[in-house]
């Protein structure tokens, strides 16, 4: 018992000693009167050790068991994740991304926030196929393909840290889910993103609420001029409003249309057309747009962060509750790991952007196991310009894809052994 109290008390160790995890863990439990027995899986010893399972490239659980080094069954394991409320999830994610503030703020003097939307897959169950669809094409079938889930995130540029990500059906319109991200803008903000976003009725929501828009202008839009234009509202209302959201809003709405070309190696765009509400030509001149909308690929990069170093790409749980928890503890274990690196950058004052994530992702898993971990972080060399082909030099494995299920393959060996 006594070797048992001290791995709990490693545990609880917080990895941030500026970030009060445990404590905050507790209040929101009792905020929400979630109660616990005195057990052994106590609601922050859980979310420990979920923090552990994703910092370790979302290993098994009886891995887990020798990274923390107390004996428990994975159904005991997997019961206590079940208990824990998502939204206490969700809020943890809002509360370490409240513990930037003040650590590095934007240069311009307001918020800018980037949406944008990716996706990944998880196990082949009758309730996720159900609920987030299938990837449509070959091999599109029950038994050979999986179901692929749309991430829709909003992230703040200044820190680098999600602030809202949304889990939905894969053949959803981005837009579709633009309400739900609305929600945590606030007056004054910038909200940056790629022609998905650029249309009528989502730049005068924006406006509405006092918010900016800067948006890849839309293939779609007969107008491709550049300057002042004044867009007006359709007949018709998009899928993604009601007609009375869409007639509550103005009939007219004056936009801005920003022009610039890209001559740096590596970028296939070489003309790009912005569309911004951001209509003061003197306090944001074109020059100054082209370099606000240039921090729209940082969330492309966080993107990979989170699905090629983190292994976000596929997650493991079997129900709709379990793969929003698992990619909660995502969230959360990404915001803790920029967190770090926000600390790093202020320390050893560099960019944020330079500290190398993989390290302060390493660190943050050294130190949840109880050690200490070198608090001087890489610093990834500026190299602007820099282009590398995409393509793969090591040869894949020459294997037929699948597509028919495994079972119909058995059954094809075994008559062919059999004959």
């Amino acid at each position: 018992m006594a070797v048992v109290a001290q791995v709990l008390a490693r545990l609880r160790r917080e990895p941030l000693e500026d970030c009060a995890l445990a404590g905050c863990v507790e209040q929101l439990c009792r905020d929400h009167t979630h109660h616990w027995r005195d057990r052994l899986l106590t609601p922050v010893i859980t979310v420990r050790l979920m923090l552990l399972q994703v910092v370790f490239g979302n290993t098994a659980i009886n891995h887990l068991r020798q990274l923390c080094g107390v004996d428990f069954a994975a159904s005991s394991y997997c019961e206590a994740r079940a208990r824990l409320p998502l939204l206490i999830w969700q809020e943890l994610v809002q509360w370490v991304a409240r513990q930037a503030a003040g650590v590095e703020r934007s240069c311009i003097g307001c918020r800018v926030l980037i949406a944008d939307c990716s996706s990944f897959s998880m196990s082949d169950t009758p309730q996720l196929r159900n609920h987030f669809g299938r990837v449509k094409g070959r091999g599109a079938k029950e038994g050979v393909s999986y179901p692929v889930a749309k991430l829709v995130g909003l992230m703040d540029a200044a820190t680098g840290m999600f602030t809202q990500m949304l889990a939905a059906p894969l053949y959803t319109h981005d837009l579709r889910h633009t309400l739900a991200v609305h929600a945590m803008l606030q007056k004054g903000d910038i909200l940056l993103g790629d022609r998905a976003y650029c249309s009528f009725g989502h730049l005068a929501l924006l406006h509405l609420r006092g918010v900016f828009g800067g948006f890849r202008l839309h293939q779609r839009r007969k107008d491709q001029s550049s300057g002042a234009q004044c867009w007006k509202r359709g007949p018709k209302a998009p899928a993604w409003l009601t007609l009375s959201q869409w007639l509550a809003l103005p009939q007219t709405l004056d936009v801005r249309i920003v022009l610039y070309n890209v001559i740096e190696r590596g970028f296939r765009t070489q003309r790009v057309m912005i569309a911004t509400t951001l209509l003061d030509a003197a306090a944001w001149p074109d020059a100054k747009i082209a370099d606000l909308y240039g921090q729209r690929w940082h969330i492309e990069t966080c993107f990979d962060h989170l699905k090629t170093t983190m292994k976000l790409n596929v997650l493991k749980c079997q129900t709709v509750d379990g793969v929003m928890k698992e990619l909660a503890a995502y969230l959360l274990v990404y915001n803790l790991v920029r967190l770090a690196m926000l600390h790093a950058a202020k320390r050893q004052g560099q960019s944020v952007w330079r500290i190398s994530f993989i390290d302060a992702l390493r660190w943050l898993s050294v130190r949840l196991i109880g050690l200490g971990g070198v608090g001087e972080f890489i610093v990834n060399p500026s190299r602007p310009g820099r282009s590398e082909p995409r393509a793969i030099r090591r040869r894949l494995k020459e294997y037929d894809l699948m597509t028919k299920p495994r079972e119909a393959y058995k059954t094809t060996e075994n008559t062919g052994e059999n004959a």
